[in-house]
């Protein structure tokens, strides 16, 4: 029989890359759960049809852990990994831009992402980026990894408990 959610759960959390307060952070979006998963877990023992449960536990998980991940931005209207942000660029450039991404097939958005990334990364090697938003940045780096373990961690706990 595979581990119970418990043992899974600390074995994780003792293992992980992830700072201990960021990994306790994003597991703060199972605790709610975790007693609906232990209930699981002794139906399961005791041989007793679970999956229904299992599903709907499992929507709710994912709810929480995207609820969990937009309230790291405070910003965030939906769950997009992406945001627009439009910038006003002189013509000169622009042309530049243009005639760099027609030489590379490619499309304007994708080589102007390109230098803006870039530049991001120049600027943070020189400690241009206030600290203070580097550390926040990192921070939030750190958390998104840490929900995305937690997901991976619940389903495969998930497949190990249908593999019964």
């Amino acid at each position: 029989m595979p581990s119970n959610w418990s043992k899974i759960r600390d074995e994780w959390l003792n293992s992980t890359a992830i700072a201990k307060e960021d990994a306790k952070w994003a597991l703060e979006a199972l605790i709610n759960s975790e007693e609906e998963i232990f209930e699981i877990e002794q139906k399961i023992r005791n041989k007793e049809n679970s999956m229904s449960q299992v599903k709907i536990l499992k929507k709710k998980v994912k709810e929480t852990i995207s609820s969990k991940e937009i309230s790291l931005d405070d910003i965030a209207l939906n769950t997009s990994n992406s945001n627009k942000v439009q910038i006003s660029v002189p013509s000169n450039l622009t042309y530049l831009l243009k005639v760099w991404a027609a030489a590379e097939g490619r499309d304007l958005s994708s080589v102007a992402f390109q230098c803006l990334e870039t530049g991001i990364r120049e600027m943070k090697s020189k400690g241009s980026i206030p600290s203070i938003a580097i550390n926040r940045y990192d921070s939030a780096c750190q958390k998104r990894i840490a929900l995305a373990e937690v997901n991976n961690l619940l389903e495969k706990y998930e497949i190990a408990h249908n593999e019964i």
